[in-house]
């Protein structure tokens, strides 16, 4: 690999390398310390300059750089162009807010499902279905489930987000450890029983330390968090009830997962706390079974990592795994007249989305592009990008669409469920006191609307 072209062997949603950043010409980046200064303006004369923010910074941001470059090159003669500028995820609300207070609002930028419930209440984000019709946006055109995430049923219904990838989490599995385990990939674990079996067969020791995991997971954070999230819901678990009433819906369900977890490192001894860097261990061998996002895709093809991946495993009786829905999303202006042209750059860039959705990241939320004869075999194999595809079937555990929702989300390493998980995880803590905790946040957050 190339400094200039990849990413650490990682993967993830780690950096891309500097130069790679510095030297695209759609993206500028917003510094740590600098001063916000807001999104340039062009004057009335000149072509209409469409400001996004865009947070994508592993592998699969380089190819949303490659989108676009591709929509400016289409319409360099046709007055208008995208500014495309680099915000860190961890900074981007804070950003967005302080930007809307002052009249200076990227024109649009990138947004997850459910999670921006909070935005759309105070007017930050703007409802999309008038816009959508004035500029020929074929909503038809878009998987139901789609468009049912992007909208918030307690703000009218209306729809705040235009889908771009539907995504997942599904197992990729290291090929070299399956073969050296003698194990079949043809076969991949689909319950519980067998996912153990594959793990203690991959998994390495040295004494009582494990070297290897065969299932990957980490001490703290993000790993072990979506694990009990995803175990719990097959389990029979709600965060809550469909009706946004009730919150931690079978609890015993939920604590019964969080000992499923424990299990992986104190019973079955598949996985050890040790593990820091879920994307670098599994890109360098140290994990065998590592349940991931397609934003890892990209980055762990362009190293050469000899993997596969397959569906999520029925551990808990119903087969469920965590659904994502990435979308782009417009801020208030001053200038309403705005919206028409940054929503019609937005629908170039979803009429043209099989780039993005055949190596940027999942599965396309487009009917039409995933008809097509060669969705299957443009792109990255299918062998492993296969699985983010056809397993959007049980993708099924979605964000909570409330103001507290962050608070919800089981795909998170620092909200207040993962936090809550921590002390589980070290000890200091027991499942029945942390299901506990989560009800009564959780409960709250409902109450809240």
């Amino acid at each position: 690999m190339t400094a200039d072209s990849s990413i650490e062997s990682s993967s993830g949603r780690t950096d891309i390398s500097r130069r790679r950043m510095l030297k695209g010409t759609a993206a500028t980046a917003i510094g740590l310390s600098a001063p916000f200064l807001g999104p340039s303006r062009a004057l009335a004369a000149d072509p209409i300059e469409i400001v996004h923010w865009s947070w994508l910074a592993a592998s699969d941001g380089e190819i949303w750089a490659q989108m676009i470059d591709n929509f400016n090159e289409a319409h360099k003669d046709k007055g208008v162009q995208i500014k495309m500028e680099l915000v860190p995820e961890e900074q981007y609300v804070t950003k967005v807010l302080a930007a809307t207070a002052t009249g200076r609002a990227p024109d649009f930028g990138w947004g997850t499902a459910g999670k921006g419930a909070a935005l759309a209440r105070d007017g930050v984000t703007v409802p999309l279905d008038d816009v959508i019709s004035e500029v020929g946006l074929d909503i038809g055109d878009f998987d139901p489930k789609a468009i049912s995430a992007a909208r918030y049923p307690k703000y009218d219904n209306k729809v705040f987000m235009i889908p771009m990838d539907l995504m997942s989490l599904q197992p990729e599995i290291n090929l070299d450890h399956v073969a050296e385990a003698g194990l079949d990939p043809s076969s991949p674990p689909s319950t519980g029983e067998e996912l153990i079996e594959w793990g203690l067969a991959m998994t390495r020791r040295d004494g009582d330390t494990v070297t290897r995991s065969g299932i990957l997971m980490t001490g703290s954070g993000v790993q072990p968090t979506v694990t009990w999230g995803i175990v719990a819901e097959q389990m029979g678990f709600r965060r809550a009830s469909d009706d946004l009433s009730t919150a931690a819906v079978n609890p015993a369900a939920g604590i019964a997962a969080m000992e499923w977890v424990l299990a992986l490192f104190d019973t079955h001894r598949v996985s050890t706390r040790d593990v820091t860097d879920r994307y670098k261990a599994f890109g360098t061998g140290g994990g065998s079974i590592f349940w991931t996002g397609p934003w890892t895709l990209n980055g762990y093809v362009g190293q050469g990592l000899n993997f596969m991946t397959s569906n999520f495993p029925n551990i808990g009786g119903e087969l469920r795994t965590y659904f994502e829905m990435g979308g782009l999303e417009l801020y208030k202006q001053q200038d309403a007249g705005r919206y028409a042209a940054t929503l019609d750059a937005v629908k170039w860039l979803s009429d043209n989305s099989f780039l993005w959705t055949t190596i940027g990241r999942g599965a396309s939320p487009r009917l039409s592009i995933l008809e097509r004869p060669d969705y299957k075999t443009a792109g990255h194999p299918w062998s492993v990008r296969g699985a983010f595809v056809d397993g959007m079937e049980f993708a099924t555990i979605p964000e909570i669409p409330v103001v507290a929702g962050p608070e919800f989300t089981i795909y998170s390493g620092g909200n207040f469920l993962a936090r809550t998980l921590e002390g589980v995880w070290a000890g200091s803590k027991t499942p029945a006191e942390a299901m506990d905790a989560l009800q009564e946040r959780w409960q709250a957050g409902l109450d809240q609307g």
